[in-house]
């Protein structure tokens, strides 16, 4: 299985774990200067910084579409505060047949739900379109450094309003290769970040649209933060 590096801020056991691991440019680059604005804010900030003792992260995921049926499924983050930098991490992405199995992180401090629906994105990827998965995470990563726009948002979470950003790519877009699955070029990946939510993460969202602009989306994945609690009383 190839790995991709992942920078050591956000989870150093993801090399380990997941075949995805990272998207960032290079596991080289010690200091976030070396990244992106994109990069530092969905792979290497501490998004995990602003718990307070051991938590469980919720969030609904909806899938909707006209090209096959949806469904609504739930995403658990269960964190214990521990070591010197943040948090050991257990996730749980999903249920029954969709669930995708997922290692235990120490040392975590970025939020690696991000990484959790970036590794079901890719498997839906090559599903659909019987791509090579490193393929599409060559893509992903190429974008996140090169062309991926940031623009300032809010959102509202537990009746409070809240700044954030949205890092916003379309990693086939501008590929020589499109030709190959012109179909779902048109996707587009939004990862919403806030500081003043749990965990630092609100939303990530694809949508693949049809044809035409008034078309409804072909697929559309959306998995926003439902709320958090003391993992004490997660059960």
């Amino acid at each position: 299985m190839t790995l991709i590096a992942f920078p050591r801020r956000a989870c150093t056991a993801l090399v380990a774990g997941l075949s995805l691991a990272v998207f960032a440019a290079s596991s080289q680059a010690a200091d976030p200067k070396e990244f992106s604005k994109a990069e530092n804010l969905v792979f290497v900030n501490p998004h995990l910084a602003n718990l307070k003792g051991s938590t469980t992260l919720r969030y609904g995921f909806v899938k909707s579409g006209v090209l096959e049926p949806g469904f609504t499924d739930e995403v658990r983050i269960d964190i214990s505060a521990s070591g010197k930098t943040c948090c050991t991490v257990k996730g749980s992405f999903l249920s029954g047949t969709r669930q995708l199995k997922l290692p235990e992180i120490p040392d975590a401090e970025a939020n690696p739900v991000i990484v959790y629906f970036l590794e079901h994105d890719i498997a839906e990827m090559q599903r659909l379109t019987k791509g090579k998965s490193n393929y599409f995470r060559k893509r992903i990563r190429m974008t996140m450094v090169d062309e991926a726009k940031v623009k300032d948002t809010t959102v509202s979470y537990n009746g409070k309003t809240s700044p954030a950003q949205e890092v916003i790519l379309t990693p086939y877009l501008s590929d020589p290769a499109r030709n190959r699955y012109e179909r779902f070029a048109q996707k587009t990946y939004t990862f919403v970040l806030a500081k003043d939510v749990p965990g630092g993460v609100y939303q990530i969202r694809t949508s693949m649209s049809g044809a035409q602009p008034t078309d409804l989306a072909m697929i559309e994945e959306v998995m926003t933060l439902a709320g958090a609690e003391p993992a004490t009383a997660a059960k």
